[in-house]
């Protein structure tokens, strides 16, 4: 077992999940869980000369900031830092003999091969220990990843790493880079494995990898509770407890899992990570996960759907993540029709609008709602669910909604947005509607279905409208009035969602007057506010 070593890169990887904002108290509990588990390589943070944090955070500008952590890290577990390539000045390093860690873990992309090997170079000049880690190995051809290699003993680096960036490397896959790495490898360098769990492979190839009785050092990269970016990598206490049953290892399980009771299982409520579908897409797409879940967090988007836009991500765009290009793909996505308007629909002008969104608020305002609609004054809509008030429509612009409901609406009653696929006879319909008409506010593009709704009323010449549980979403509460099974929401969701919502009802309100049955965090001045104080309200629609 002596040869095969773990490396714990929870406070870096881990960043990815909190944007490495980790109280100072918190950093110090994980790495001294991590000493009392005996976990061999360290990982601290990222060294980047782009943050201007100096607290709670795992990004660190110089090593002076790592500094004041070291002595929480005993002098036989060594202490590891990464550089993304181009993010941190490594002339500003100091010796090894003058630092507070030991190695350098060089992260870089296959067309930047050159540039990291000449800084490998000036690293391993000033004594570090070096980890050359080729970001998605799977990019390179046998010929490329042997000519890195090729490279690398000429240096003479302390590890070299396959590197499964978007956890989709089968164990064929893995066998053969781990055979031309091995065949190839100088046997003074180290043979590390980098992974993420997308499709659940994290932890098989690192069992195979540790099962090949291998001469050289073998390192093995995980995090506690497996905590990373959109899948997540391979749970430290998984692999340090298979090491200790197999491989005659000594790992202290018990502060692991500690750590995981007391700091990440709260972390993993508020910013989920593990395998999703969409994760799983990503990974047989061979795509940056930022794509999926990008996507997932518009929660309008079933399985199908998403595969097809990640689908249409070109080649040349799969590695690194292009905000851009996936807000034009799902844009135009939506805005494809999928069902065919037979007849334009119109709602008289007779009655006076109630539109209702799925806030829990409704339950509590149910009288008065309930007394609006006996007085048959309104034409009752709701949106984008059955309510449990009668409704003269349902109202539907979220496929993943209308797939929810579907079976449960009557089709005469239902309108829907011309980008859904209807599940009837879109004669049968009580109505559909030219989403590419109303997804737009001057040149402003907003899918909301409350958005929508309110721009077809527009059309149709209401000057009014009142709002029954449009609440604004909320993080710590349940945020519909239906039973919610597949709704995933962060805190940068809420947010965002809350702000887009906000935004379309300004730019509304001079060509309709909006009214709230109870008040609303959208009213004037109450979302600024809201946000100010972190004050995240119930459902939005």
């Amino acid at each position: 077992m002596s040869n095969i070593k773990i490396l714990d890169c929870t406070l870096r990887d881990g960043g990815y999940i909190n944007n490495w904002e980790f109280k100072d108290s918190h950093i110090i509990k994980i790495l001294n869980a991590l000493s009392l588990a005996k976990i061999d390589i360290i990982e601290c943070g990222y060294l980047s000369n782009k943050t201007i944090k100096t607290r709670d955070c795992t990004l660190f500008q110089n090593l002076q900031l790592l500094g004041k952590f070291s002595k929480n890290i005993p002098l036989d577990s060594k202490k590891v830092a990464m550089i993304n390539l181009g993010d941190f000045d490594t002339s500003s390093l100091p010796k090894r003999d003058k630092s507070i860690i030991d190695g350098i873990r060089l992260a870089f992309h296959k067309e930047h091969l050159q540039n990291a090997l000449t800084q490998a170079q000036i690293l391993k000049n000033l004594d570090y220990e070096v980890f050359f880690q080729p970001m998605i190995t799977k990019r390179y051809s046998d010929l490329e990843f042997l000519h890195m290699i090729e490279e690398v003993n000429k240096l003479g680096i302390y590890a070299f790493y396959l590197v499964d960036s978007f956890g989709s490397m089968s164990l064929k896959e893995f066998m053969r880079y781990f055979i031309l790495a091995d065949s190839n490898l100088n046997k003074n360098i180290a043979l590390g494995y980098h992974s993420h769990n997308n499709m659940q492979l994290a932890f098989s190839n690192a069992i195979f990898l540790c099962s090949q009785n291998l001469k050289r050092e073998i390192i093995i990269d995980s995090s506690i509770y497996g905590i990373g970016r959109g899948a997540g990598n391979l749970n430290t206490e998984l692999i340090a407890d298979f090491c200790n049953k197999e491989l005659e290892a000594h790992y202290d399980i018990m502060p692991l899992l500690e750590i995981i009771d007391t700091l990440l299982q709260s972390l993993m409520s508020k910013h989920s990570w593990g395998f999703s579908p969409s994760q799983y897409l990503s990974a047989s797409l061979n795509l940056h996960p930022n794509y999926a879940s990008y996507l997932t967090r518009k929660n309008a988007n079933n399985v199908t759907t998403l595969k097809r836009i990640l689908e249409k991500i070109p080649e040349s765009k799969k590695s690194s993540f292009d905000k851009n290009l996936i807000q034009k793909l799902y844009a135009d996505f939506l805005l494809e029709c999928a069902t065919p308007i037979k007849k334009e629909f119109s709602l008289p002008k007779d009655k006076k609008i109630l539109l209702i969104a799925p806030g829990k608020s409704t339950s509590e305002y149910k009288d008065l709602i309930n007394q609006k609609i006996q007085s048959n004054k309104y034409h009752v809509i709701a949106l984008n669910h059955i309510s449990k008030f009668p409704c003269n429509y349902y109202f539907f612009s979220n496929q993943k909604r209308y797939d929810e409901f579907s079976t449960s609406l009557q089709p005469h009653k239902t309108l829907i947005t011309n980008n859904l696929k209807a599940h009837i006879p879109s004669n049968e319909l009580g109505g559909i509607l030219d989403f590419a008409k109303l997804a737009f506010i001057g040149d402003e593009f907003f899918s909301n279905v409350s958005v929508i709704m309110l721009n077809f009323l527009i059309s149709q010449g209401f000057e009014s409208v009142e709002f029954a549980g449009l609440d604004g979403y909320k993080l710590v509460e349940e945020n519909y009035s239906y039973d919610e099974y597949d709704v995933q929401i962060t805190l940068e969701n809420i947010q965002e969602q809350n702000t887009l919502i906000e935004n379309a009802l300004r730019l509304l309100k001079p060509k309709i007057n909006i009214s709230f049955i109870k008040p609303s965090i959208f009213e004037k001045n109450t979302f600024k506010c809201a946000l100010e104080n972190k004050i995240l309200i119930g459902g939005g629609g």
